[in-house]
């Protein structure tokens, strides 16, 4: 009878022993749960805080404004500038250090396009002009962008060097001459760009934009003889949609 108090101490102790044991591996539990959550949080931060660089190809197509195209500063006023089609590629970047919300981007471009100004007579003077109007346009961005994780809105301006190329050209002016020679011209330019991009996948994305285009051109002609003709201007303004596939690096 003197054991029965000792075997009931031992019988107590090892109940809480058994009772507390669940406890502490429920203790641990958590711990190691959250472990996990910890180390993606990093792994996202880390992606956040590389430079994202980029490379993307588009189409696009115009709608230029009837701006008079003018023949030694005479407009032919009933000038139809015409739109067309065409395409460019982009290399740009947005940097760790701006948290990817200011980039800089680098294009090339080209458009086709046409104007013509059906024969008219004003003032005792006769005029027509039509040509081919083509354009490779080399510009640097600036582009301010919310960095969304799927969708990705943004502005932007840019400004660089057009080559504007007058082809199959036939200008008519009952005074000063006519006018056959292609011709060439380089000019400073500048455009307001917005748009809209959408991750397909953490490399892949896909985007379409709208620009506002500015050059003025001023061609240096020849005659049939191969003598200087006169010069003529067309200051261009277009409206441009583009969409296009890009990558990510």
């Amino acid at each position: 009878m003197k054991s029965a108090p000792w075997s009931l101490a031992v019988f107590i102790l090892t109940g809480l022993l058994l009772q507390a044991q669940p406890s502490v591996s429920l203790a641990e539990d958590p711990a190691s749960g959250s472990a996990k959550p910890s180390s993606a949080s990093a792994e996202v931060k880390q992606e956040e805080s590389k430079t994202e660089i980029y490379l993307s190809l588009y189409m696009q197509g115009s709608r230029p404004l009837n701006r008079p195209a003018r023949l030694q500063e005479d407009p032919f006023t009933n000038t139809d500038v015409q739109g067309g089609l065409g395409g460019g590629l982009k290399i740009g970047f947005f940097p760790a250090f701006a948290g990817r919300y200011v980039g800089l981007e680098a294009e090339l471009s080209g458009l086709d396009g046409k104007v013509n100004a059906p024969t008219a007579t004003t003032g005792g003077v006769t005029r027509s002009a039509n040509f081919r109007l083509q354009s490779i346009n080399a510009m640097a961005n600036v582009l301010l962008r919310y960095p969304g994780d799927v969708i990705q809105p943004y502005i932007g301006v840019g400004a660089g060097l057009s080559g504007g190329f007058a082809r199959d050209l036939n200008l008519q002016h009952s005074t000063i001459g006519v006018v056959h020679e292609n011709a060439a011209d380089g000019a400073f330019a500048y455009q307001f760009l917005g748009g809209l991009r959408a991750n397909v996948s953490d490399r892949v994305f896909l985007f379409t934009e709208y620009k506002y285009f500015v050059a003025n051109y001023q061609w240096e002609s020849e005659f049939a003889n191969g003598s200087r003709g006169p010069s003529f201007t067309l200051n261009y303004r277009t409206h441009i949609v583009a969409g296009g596939l890009g990558f990510s690096f």
